[in-house]
């Protein structure tokens, strides 16, 4: 009888430590947002012990197929940083991913890239394109007035994405001031 007592509570106790461990492990900070863009679907989700740690992932599919995806620590992009908790971050997320948030709708907003210039002229926020744009391409989506969707990728810059053909392409980074 008194084995039995004994093995009676070792198993309580394992079971209480079991239950300890997942909730340790279960995610304190999981929060999702979806919208439409342009006929695409965008969604952004976080994960994570805590929403200071959490990991911010932002997808635009088509029809099921992945076209873009990307990765950030949620406390180094500025519109997500502050939230504090699951309900905080899942308003973030769904601000985040709103294209009504975007200062540039099209690719004919992006600035212009002079004959002669290093990169575009946007004067006090610079526009920085993808290392392998070239400025007849960089013109050419200009001239295209493609959707673009511009997101916060950083705690001061926003990463641009160009709709062309269904397919994305990153047109590049504008700087802002954090």
């Amino acid at each position: 009888m008194r084995n039995w007592l004994v093995v009676a509570i070792g198993v309580a106790a394992l079971g209480a430590c079991q239950e300890k461990v997942g909730a340790e492990h279960s995610s304190a900070c999981a929060a999702s947002a979806s919208a439409e863009w342009s006929g695409l679907n965008v969604t952004a989700a976080v994960e994570g012990g805590d929403c200071a740690s959490a990991q911010a992932t932002l997808t635009i599919r088509s029809v099921g197929v992945t076209l873009f995806s990307e990765t950030h620590a949620a406390a180094n992009v500025m519109s997500l940083a502050q939230a504090n908790d699951a309900a905080a971050m899942e308003t973030a997320l769904a601000d985040w991913i709103s294209s009504g948030n975007h200062t540039m709708a099209t690719s004919g907003a992006l600035p212009d890239w002079p004959a002669g210039a290093e990169a575009p002229q946007s004067g006090e926020f610079p526009f920085y394109p993808e290392e392998a744009m070239t400025r007849e391409r960089y013109l050419a989506l200009r001239a295209a007035d493609a959707p673009l969707f511009c997101f916060v990728q950083g705690m001061e810059s926003q990463a641009c994405l160009a709709l062309q053909n269904g397919a994305l392409e990153k047109v590049g980074l504008q700087l802002f001031p954090g």
